[in-house]
């Protein structure tokens, strides 16, 4: 007599023969192939010395090109307040104070917010050329380390998956382009609203005229013939 299979049987076996293994990236599981080659970010720290010369606490050309290039930098990938610390305990402490203000007053010429800047103090051990330290927090990318093409031998497919650097160069790319990697670790915050624009826009709703933008008599378009 033919004995037959169990359907539940055959059932299990052809999910177990389709199952996908399990991958784990960075010590939590992951779906695909692409998804091995995270990239990691870090926080970083960004220093900028200047020097504490004369007692009137003035900063040459060249400290104040230093300085906005330092606060156009935070500007665009800073991250938390930018720190300015003052020396305490060094040569001429007034003078000290003097340079750090002047820092301040520059970094906000350069478009920082005032409200931005945070101070600090650290013990110059007596030193008296002891610098104002201009301090701030960026993100840093490191790119996945890929395994080279030419050591990938692309014709073994026998569990029919993707190679295993799939999607690796193209988070390499990515880490090496992207402006500020913080931009990768979650969503930015949103910009405070625009409080006198939304009065205008719900007065206009509630006298029931269009709350959109008009176009003006000047506002017009017109289709070139030049070519047929």
């Amino acid at each position: 007599m033919q004995s037959k299979t169990p359907l539940a049987v055959l059932l299990t076996l052809s999910l177990a023969a389709c199952a996908t293994p399990r991958m784990v990236a960075q010590g939590k599981s992951v779906a695909t192939e692409a998804d091995l080659h995270e990239i990691t970010v870090t926080q970083a720290g960004v220093r900028l010395e200047v020097p504490v010369t004369g007692a009137n606490g003035a900063v040459s050309a060249e400290t104040t090109a230093q300085i906005n290039q330092f606060g156009a930098n935070y500007r665009a990938v800073g991250h938390g307040p930018l720190l300015v610390t003052t020396p305490t305990g060094s040569g001429d402490a007034d003078a000290a104070a003097r340079v750090a203000q002047a820092v301040r007053m520059q970094l906000v010429d350069t478009g920082v917010s005032f409200a931005a800047i945070a101070g600090g103090t650290y013990d110059a051990g007596g030193r008296g050329t002891a610098p104002v330290v201009l301090s701030f927090t960026r993100f840093e990318a490191e790119a996945p380390d890929c395994q080279p093409l030419w050591k990938v031998d692309l014709s073994s497919s026998l569990d029919n998956r993707a190679t295993k650097n799939f999607g690796c160069s193209v988070n390499a790319n990515l880490a090496a382009m992207i402006a500020d990697p913080a931009d990768l670790k979650g969503p930015r915050a949103e910009e405070p609203r625009d409080a006198a624009r939304r009065d205008v826009v719900l007065g206009k709703y509630r006298e029931g005229e269009p709350s959109g933008a008009t176009r003006g008599p000047d506002e017009r378009a017109t289709i070139s013939n030049a070519i047929q």
